[in-house]
C-alpha cells in the first residue's frame, strides 16, 4: 500500500509537468551589517500543482558574498570601503557589493506530504503590478569614520543590479541595471553619515527598464547589488565606508524543480528496527 501511495504521488507530479508553467514569485529581505555579518529571509509562499496548495515555510537565505574593493581600509563593524570611481557600468568593480549564486531549497507541506522547490538567486524580469511598484528596494548607510576620515568635492553615487563584466568602456547590454542617486560631499574632520534608499527618486526600481543600456538589463542574471561612487567630484582624502547594506525584492521559485520527499519504505523501517534491537542486545 505504501509503494502504491508513493507511485501515485510520483505520477501526479509527472502529470502536473504537462500543464503550462506558472511564475512563482516570492519576496526576500537581506541585511549585511558588517563584512562577515549578514542574514536574510525568503517569505513563505503557496504553490498549487493541481493537487491542492502546497504551503512553503519561510526560508533562510545563504549569506551573501561581500565585494569589498579596499578591505585593508575597512574598520571593524563596516561592510566595505571604496576610494575610486565605478564609472557608469561598474566595470572596474570598485563598488561595495552583495552577490549570490546558485539556489536555496524551500520546504513545503500538503497534508502529510513534504515537498521541496529550488529558489534560484536570479533577478526576475520586470513585473507590472496595479499600481506598479518597485520590484527591488534597498537602504544603504554610508559615510566615513574618525579612523578613515574622508573629504571630497560633490560626488555622485549609484546602485547597480549586477554589473558589466566586459572591461571595454562600453555599456554592454544585458549585463546590468543602474539607478543613479543624489550627490554627497564629505567634510574634513567630520564623521559623515548618509542614508540612501530607493525612495529618493521616483523611477521604479526593476531589473529591466526602458533606458540604456538596451536589452533585458539585469533580468536573468545572478542576484548582485553594488553601491558606489559613480562619477563626478573627487575624493581628496580618506575612504568611503558602507556601514549597513539592506536589499529586498523578488525571486522566482522554480516550479519545475518541485520534488516530493519520499517516505521511508517498509524495508528501511524494518532494517532500522532490527539495528535498534541488535544494539539493545549488546
Amino acid at each position: 500500500m505504501l509503494i502504491m501511495k508513493t507511485s501515485l504521488a510520483t505520477a501526479l507530479i509527472a502529470l502536473a509537468g504537462i500543464f503550462p508553467a506558472r511564475a512563482v514569485l516570492v519576496n526576500f529581505t537581506y541585511t549585511q551589517s558588517a563584512a562577515a555579518t549578514g542574514s536574510g529571509t525568503i517569505s513563505a509562499f503557496s504553490y498549487d500543482n493541481g493537487g491542492g496548495p502546497i504551503n512553503f515555510t519561510a526560508t533562510s537565505m545563504t549569506a551573501a558574498t561581500v565585494v569589498n574593493p579596499v578591505p585593508g581600509a575597512t574598520p571593524a563593524g563596516f561592510v566595505g570601503a571604496m576610494n575610486a570611481q565605478s564609472g557608469s557600468a561598474n566595470e572596474a568593480n570598485q563598488s561595495v557589493g552583495l552577490t549570490w549564486t546558485g539556489f536555496v531549497l524551500a520546504t513545503g507541506t500538503r497534508g502529510a506530504q513534504t515537498y521541496t522547490m529550488r529558489i534560484p538567486y536570479v533577478f526576475v524580469p520586470k513585473q507590472t503590478q496595479a499600481p506598479d511598484t518597485n520590484d527591488y528596494n534597498w537602504s544603504v548607510a554610508f559615510g566615513d569614520s574618525a579612523t578613515a576620515d574622508a573629504s571630497s568635492a560633490s560626488m555622485r553615487f549609484a546602485m547597480w543590479y549586477s554589473r558589466d563584466t566586459v572591461i571595454d568602456a562600453v555599456e554592454t547590454a544585458n549585463t546590468f541595471q543602474r539607478y543613479t542617486q543624489q550627490n554627497h560631499t564629505f567634510g574634513a574632520g567630520v564623521v559623515d553619515s548618509f542614508t540612501n534608499t530607493d525612495l529618493t527618486t521616483t523611477a521604479l526600481k526593476d531589473a529591466t527598464d526602458g533606458g540604456d543600456p538596451q536589452g533585458v538589463d539585469a533580468a536573468g542574471r545572478d542576484l548582485a547589488f553594488y553601491w558606489g561612487w559613480r562619477d563626478q567630484g573627487s575624493l581628496t582624502a580618506g575612504n568611503i565606508l558602507v556601514d549597513n547594506f539592506a536589499v529586498g525584492g523578488l525571486l522566482n521559485a522554480d516550479e519545475s524543480t518541485l520534488t516530493l520527499v519520499p517516505e521511508p519504505s517498509g524495508a528501511v523501517l524494518l532494517l532500522a528496527g532490527t539495528g535498534l534491537m541488535l544494539r539493545r542486545r549488546r
